[in-house]
């Protein structure tokens, strides 16, 4: 099948580029491949191959106008998504039960792939790494307590380009999320 590899994020505030940057400055000797700062987001729905963005961008919309600001915090750094062979370094904390409705509302539209259906985990990817660059930290364990916390107020449709150095992603339709903030609704 032919088409763009996308998966639908939301683009991080200043606040967690911040706290990103700092971090990112402060373990500057750690051999990993830090995300640029304009590529943190948080992934909502995991990547697919998508031939026409225009359905999913009409999805996006609905569900941003149906939908306020999320605010999230995290609560601790460490290595992932397994910890037996991590090749992530990463931020994570409770998922907001705003961040698991607007997922759910997400993966109940037809127009995306089954292949995108996976849990949500609240989880903002810092640095990548390989098996041998992990063994070369010290501990070979990473945890480290943060109180980081952010307002995410985008939805963004996101190509994936696979290059050998890296992901680049590229916003092919965003959405500001402009629904009235549930107060009741929080973690």
């Amino acid at each position: 099948m032919e088409g763009k590899r996308v998966f639908i994020g939301l683009p991080v505030d200043k606040v967690l580029k911040d706290a990103a940057d700092l971090f990112r400055i402060a373990h500057g000797g750690l051999t990993v491949r830090w995300i640029k700062p304009e590529n943190l987001h948080l992934t909502l729905v995991s990547p697919w191959k998508c031939e026409n963005i225009e359905p999913v961008c009409a999805v996006l919309k609905r569900v941003a106008d149906e939908n306020a600001a999320v605010d999230v915090l995290f609560d601790k750094l460490s290595f992932g998504p397994d910890e037996r062979r991590p090749r992530l370094l990463w931020a994570t904390g409770k998922a907001p039960k705003a961040l698991v409705r607007l997922q759910s509302m997400l993966l109940d539209a037809s127009v995306l792939s089954d292949e995108a259906c996976r849990p949500f985990l609240l989880h903002l990817t810092l640095a990548r790494f390989s098996a041998k660059d992990y063994h070369s930290v010290p501990s070979g364990r990473f945890r480290e307590p943060v109180s980081w916390r952010g307002s995410l107020d985008t939805l963004s449709l996101y190509e994936s380009i696979l290059k050998p150095d890296g992901a680049e992603y590229r916003q092919l339709c965003r959405f500001t999320l402009s629904g009235f903030k549930d107060f009741s609704r929080s973690y």
